[in-house]
């Protein structure tokens, strides 16, 4: 099982994420391409929040691939497009993920590769 780490000697994290994540040995571990909220039809959800939880559903599918869940994330980046969609992303993740406490990074950036594109995820899993 990964270990969270979340130490007393530093500032809690500011919002649901771990600090760090430890793998133990001999794991599988699972990299994910960038993903975003395209449905199966290939239409994109309109809204910040509805293409968060789109792209994390999508990216459930793929760990579900690797016989793997929630629990097994170690690592999640981020990337929004405007600014003020960050908080509201950030609220719909952590609503997806619940208790579960990855790591994680956001990152707001100039562009996607499509303009439509909103928010874009990508993920870390391991699994022993």
């Amino acid at each position: 099982m990964n270990k969270k780490h979340v130490p007393e000697s530093i500032l809690p994290p500011l919002a649901a994420y771990s600090h760090g994540i430890e793998i133990p040995p001999n794991a599988r571990v699972l990299f994910t391409a960038g993903e975003v909220g395209l449905l199966p039809d290939g239409t994109m959800p309109e809204g910040v929040e509805a293409q968060t939880i789109s792209t994390l559903n999508n990216l459930m599918a793929i760990l579900e691939s690797a016989d793997m869940g929630m629990e097994d994330i170690v690592k999640v980046t981020t990337y929004v497009t405007k600014e003020e969609d960050f908080w509201p992303m950030a609220k719909a993740r952590s609503e997806f993920f619940g208790d579960a406490r990855p790591a994680s990074t956001g990152i707001i950036v100039k562009a996607l590769a499509k303009p439509d594109w909103l928010v874009e995820i990508e993920m870390v899993a391991a699994k022993a």
